[in-house]
């Protein structure tokens, strides 16, 4: 047995998964054993003592680690979390600015990723060189990701991420390992010969000789490149990430991806606090409620036109279902389950009281009056096929009116990007978000809509029987009208706020709205959104 273990002391881990773009704000989460053995090779070319430890030596401690699946031992609590900035980009005599996402996580203090290799037995000069390695290591990943490693002596307790072909059970991720010496043999005669065959069939003419041989070179470079491919593994492993881009690699040639599964405690959350929640043994985790996303573009929408972007998210989610015909009618009908497009096998909306189905709530999380966050809260909880869709939603966008059906240009558009955070549960983002505060005081943040004819008692009435029909307890709830709500410091009144659907079937019998307080005799658990079009936005309170 072999392993490694990394301290971050900045309890920060930057690593961009392979074929992602930054601002897809993903972590690869373990880290990528090919990461790591490429970062011991790179430790050896700048700091190692190549007096001591010839490059061979340097090659049989890499392909003994490459020859064997690595098991994780994870810690607890990892967050995803992301900063944005704006960097300058120099076109010509203009400068633009493009929007950055840098995600990460955060680690707890202390704490350490242990890499086991159970296969591998390393000692003598052998170890030296690899302790030697270890200690030069300054970060893994991104030069951000400051960090400290050790040979371990002993392993603290069992694995909890691991190979799935190996028996190792929970949520599935990609991994990128390396190629065995022997697979990597393979993998690149495969590659040499598609690209010669594919030299010559591009030749105009047919050629003999010398001149067949320089034009077969000449393209092979040209399409692949001599250098990209080296002969022993080492070499294919120290190659430098620009150059495989360059030459348009979809996945590096001494590299390859296997699926790992990882215990559910020891993946990325939105607060430690989702990690840290005790459990009986053996238990089952809840399936999430909540998928909070970070919204980005120049300018932001305001929180007055929350219904809006309540809308729009909605139909991302659902175009990720696809969409079917109705073989009576011929109509489009979406694939999305009920939990998503609120509407039963039948095509009619789903009536319960509990309103099981996605709330998609914009929110202004820092208080300027432009929403920053979207949230979907799905009470029922969110499934791994579901996980999966949402997670793939990365952009929403408003079509001018009048443009309905015309072709859309990107100039035309008010688009705006998408970055999950995460899935979690209301509690667990409690201090970060007034929607899901758990408080006694709620107020509105958008305006509260009858959603039928306003009767006598007036929205006092209907916000009482609507938490009535909820399952909240009426008793000594308070209830009072106000004027107007402050949203980044400026007054606004309910005729401030868009408050009317553009897609919905239902007839909208009020249309003015008011902005409530309301007070509980105990302590409410968000997310409080009731009324008309209240799983778009409306009607949504924030605890105080």
């Amino acid at each position: 047995m072999f392993g490694l273990a990394f301290r971050f002391p900045a309890g920060r881990y930057h690593a961009t998964p392979w074929g992602r773009n930054v601002n897809e704000a993903a972590v690869a989460w373990p880290p990528e054993p090919w990461r790591i053995l490429r970062a011991l090779v790179a430790c050896y070319w700048r700091k190692g003592s190549r007096e001591r430890w010839k490059e061979d030596d340097l090659a049989r401690l890499i392909e003994s680690l490459a020859d064997d699946l690595p098991v994780f031992r994870l810690p607890e609590g990892a967050v995803h979390a992301h900063t944005r900035h704006y960097m300058p980009v120099r076109k010509g005599r203009s400068e633009s600015s493009s929007l950055v996402f840098d995600a990460f996580l955060r680690l707890p203090d202390g704490a350490e990723v242990e890499v086991i290799w159970p296969g591998v037995t390393i000692d003598g000069d052998l170890m030296g060189l690899a302790e030697h390695l270890a200690s030069g290591l300054g970060y893994l990943g991104r030069s951000e990701s400051w960090v400290e490693c050790r040979v371990l002596k002993t392993v603290g307790g069992e694995p909890n991420c691991g190979p799935a072909e190996l028996g190792f059970e929970g949520e599935a991720c990609m991994v990128l390992l390396p190629r065995s010496t022997s697979s990597y043999q393979v993998e690149r005669t495969r590659l040499v010969e598609r690209e010669v065959a594919r030299a010559r069939e591009s030749a105009a003419k047919p050629l003999t000789g010398r001149a067949l041989q320089e034009k077969v070179a000449r393209s092979f470079r040209a399409r692949s490149g001599v250098d990209t491919l080296p002969a022993h593994l080492l070499d294919a492993l120290g190659l430098e990430t620009a150059d495989l881009q360059n030459r348009k690699w979809d996945q590096p040639p001494a590299a390859y991806e296997a699926v790992y599964c990882r215990s559910p405690n020891v993946s990325p959350g939105v607060l430690p606090r989702a990690r840290a929640r005790s459990r009986r043994a053996g238990s089952r985790r809840a399936l999430p409620t909540v998928a909070r996303y970070v919204l980005a573009g120049r300018p932001l929408p305001r929180i007055e036109d929350a219904i809006k972007i309540g809308e729009i998210m909605r139909s991302a989610a659902m175009s990720r279902f696809r969409w079917g015909t109705d073989g009576r009618s011929g109509k489009r009908v979406p694939m999305a389950p009920w939990q998503i497009s609120g509407r039963d096998q039948t095509g009619r909306p789903v009536r319960d009281p509990a309103h099981p189905h996605a709330y998609w709530l914009p929110e202004d999380a820092d208080g300027d009056g432009w929403i920053d966050h979207v949230t979907v809260f799905i009470a029922s909880g969110m499934d791994e096929e579901i996980q999966g869709r949402l997670e793939s939603v990365s952009r929403i966008w408003l079509t001018p009116r009048g443009e309905r059906g015309k072709p859309r240009a990107a100039a035309e558009l008010d688009e705006w990007r998408l970055a999950l955070e995460g899935f979690a549960h209301p509690e667990d983002l409690e201090g970060s978000s007034c929607v899901f505060a758990a408080s006694r005081r709620w107020r509105s943040i958008t305006p509260f809509l009858a959603p039928g004819h306003l009767k006598k008692a007036g929205y006092r009435g209907e916000l009482l029987r609507l938490l009535d029909r909820r399952g909240i307890e009426t008793a000594g709830v308070t209830v009072r009208e106000v004027p107007e709500v402050s949203v980044g410091g400026t007054p606004r009144r309910a005729l401030h706020f868009h408050r009317f659907r553009t897609r919905g079937r239902g007839a909208q019998r009020d249309s003015a709205g008011a902005l409530l307080e309301v007070g509980f005799p105990r302590v409410v658990r968000g997310p409080l959104a009731l009324g008309y079009a209240s799983h778009f936005g409306l009607g949504m309170f924030g605890g105080r």
